[in-house]
């Protein structure tokens, strides 16, 4: 039996997953938290064999939570599944040791073989996400990409982007003003851009909207 833990602050997703796997002979969720410190504190407590993970939660952001579990249970495969596009977080969540990404609008069917997949050693991603994983490698370095930007760096980009300032941005990252105003000109630098209006005009450039952001 694959024992899955779910790690996601929606209860109608935890809901949903239960009903997913119903039908499986072969999966159970065998648990059920709404943040990292969760997470971590229910793997301490029993071994599992699966853990899916949402990117937007409270507390810590979703690749921090990966991060985290990931050096504390490196043998654990984890899955993303998240209502974010591929081409915003794939890369970045697969080099940070996820072993799979999928999108919450995925078919069931195709959830249940991404949790097959990594329970039995192997790694779960779609044709678009591979294609994304070589224009990443093949990507030239003089280039300006947002995979130069840090975990905490991407998330700020994204805050502004929308039009959060530095003061409402430390508050929900809880960090001091002082910090964002420092993540901000490092992501400047590494973009190559001087000013708000220039990251916004690049992220149009990615593609990206309002609805990117997590």
């Amino acid at each position: 039996m694959i024992k899955v833990i779910v790690i996601d602050d929606h209860p109608l997703v935890q809901a949903g997953l239960k009903h997913v796997f119903a039908d499986t002979q072969d999966i159970v969720i065998a648990d059920s938290v709404k943040n990292g410190e969760e997470a971590l504190e229910a793997l301490a407590r029993e071994p599992f064999d699966v853990a899916i993970l949402d990117i937007s939660m409270p507390g810590k952001h979703g690749i921090e939570v990966l991060r985290d579990v990931v050096a504390a249970h490196p043998r654990l495969p984890v899955l993303l599944y998240t209502r974010f596009p591929e081409e915003n977080y794939a890369v970045r969540t697969l080099r940070a040791g996820a072993a799979g990404y999928l999108h919450k609008g995925a078919d069931p069917d195709e959830v249940i073989a991404a949790v097959r997949a990594l329970a039995g050693g192997g790694t779960y991603i779609t044709q678009s996400v591979g294609t994304l994983l070589k224009v990443a490698v093949n990507r030239k370095r003089e280039e300006a990409s947002l995979e130069d930007l840090s975990d905490r760096e991407y998330q700020i980009f994204q805050m502004i982007v929308i039009g959060k300032g530095s003061t409402q941005i430390a508050n929900e990252l809880n960090l001091s003003v002082k910090t964002v105003s420092t993540h901000r000109t490092r992501l400047l630098q590494k973009l190559a851009l001087s000013t708000t209006a220039d990251l916004v005009r690049f992220a149009l450039r990615q593609g990206m909207d309002e609805n990117f952001v997590g």
